[in-house]
């Protein structure tokens, strides 16, 4: 399969760049270890590979190798390119340099014959017996890929047990145990980026899978340089996490020594902690009750008004105003009895004529009720959604 080349100008084309607890310290360190054999060591054990499996891997090591040397000689390509741009100041016309058509092969050609400069003519020769080596390469590429099964191109999101399950379950009809039996003793690798080709195999009930780079702009021993860097980085900030830590034992012990000397201190120390867990606890009750109790201002319309607390106007609704907490002298705690008891004598008034809640938000007969009694002399708030008034402030115009 021809790999596909970008068509951009020559001068954008550039190779792409890309304190804890003893326990956590010992874990992480174990798992870095762990990784490292995984990269470094072939665990004793496996079954030989058939002589049919070992060329197919054979086959696709060498796919391999070539895609590397494509990826090298596109290197030298974009390096030549910068040293062309830079001796010229100029982008070449944008064709497809790993690919040149024998027109743009032409046109190459014919730039070098007429170039006076010997050192960029060099460059541009040097262009044109490097795409000739890539279509070379790429030429033995497809030659090689015809002698094996067509390869599964990575997606985004995918992974290489997913993609083997798939093959196995759903390609060769294998048995799901067996499937996860046969993948369970095969190396996958990880992680893969979408344009990697992945090779499967499966013949007598034997199973492989090897991995090339494809069109992906990173080679996968690229990668594995790559988690193997991050691995030996991570087991070097592990041991060093440790020999600090062991630093803080040690230096934890001579404290300990040194508390145990002054033993009536702790003691005198653990008597105001446990007074200051008294008085947290305290806090604690009194922050509870804060979070879970309404407070209110009521009174008279007037009285609210002149105090700020409301305000309205001719036509523009009566708003809740934002005003000092203190103003809202009054609390009910609503993990209790939501209920708040009106008395009109409180007020100088012989009959409540209604009662009214600010802000206007809390709807009558949604989140409160009022009821009077028989003579409309008292009346009870209850608060039906108490949670929506949990930490709020509310104004109660009583008239």
């Amino acid at each position: 399969m021809a790999q596909e080349q970008p068509k951009v100008p020559f001068s954008q084309m550039e190779p792409e760049k890309k304190s804890r607890k003893p326990y956590y310290v010992i874990g992480t360190l174990a798992l870095v270890v762990a990784a490292l054999a995984f990269f470094l060591i072939k665990g004793p054990g496996e079954p030989k590979a058939s002589p049919k499996m070992k060329q197919m891997e054979e086959t696709v090591q060498q796919i391999q190798q070539l895609e590397s040397s494509i990826q090298e000689k596109q290197n030298e390509v974009f390096g030549i390119l910068s040293e062309y741009k830079k001796k010229t100041g100029e982008d070449l016309p944008a064709v497809n340099i790993m690919n040149l058509s024998p027109e743009q092969k032409k046109v190459l050609e014919e730039k070098i014959k007429n170039e006076k400069d010997v050192s960029i003519k060099s460059l541009l020769q040097d262009i044109l017996d490097k795409n000739s080596d890539i279509q070379n390469l790429n030429a033995r590429v497809q030659e090689l890929e015809t002698l094996l099964p067509k390869p599964h191109m990575v997606e985004k999101g995918e992974n290489h047990y997913q993609i083997a399950m798939n093959f196995l379950l759903n390609e060769k009809g294998v048995d799901k145990a067996r499937a996860m039996e046969l993948v369970e003793r095969t190396a996958l690798f990880e992680p893969i980026v979408p344009g990697f080709k992945i090779w499967n195999f499966y013949a007598e009930d034997e199973y492989g899978t090897f991995i090339t780079q494809g069109t992906a702009p990173i080679s996968p021993n690229q990668i594995q340089r790559k988690v193997k860097k991050e691995l030996v980085d991570a087991k070097d900030k592990a041991v060093a996490e440790k020999e600090k830590l062991q630093s803080d034992i040690n230096e934890m012990e001579a404290r300990r020594v040194e508390l145990i000397s002054q033993l009536d201190l702790l003691n005198q120390e653990k008597q105001n902690m446990l007074t200051r867990m008294s008085d947290l606890n305290d806090q604690n009750q009194e922050m509870q009750t804060s979070l879970n109790s309404v407070y209110y201002a009521i009174d008279l319309p007037k009285v609210l008004t002149e105090k700020g607390i409301i305000k309205g106007g001719f036509l523009r609704a009566t708003k809740l105003q934002k005003v000092d907490v203190a103003l809202f002298n009054k609390s009910l705690d609503l993990r209790g009895d939501a209920k708040i008891t009106v008395a009109g004598a409180d007020f100088q008034l012989e009959k409540i004529k209604d009662i009214t809640v600010y802000p206007s938000f809390f709807k009558a007969g949604i989140d409160y009720k009022v009821e009077f009694d028989e003579t409309r002399q008292n009346a009870v708030i209850t608060l039906l959604v108490t949670n929506k008034f949990m930490s709020e402030k509310i104004a109660i115009a009583v008239e």
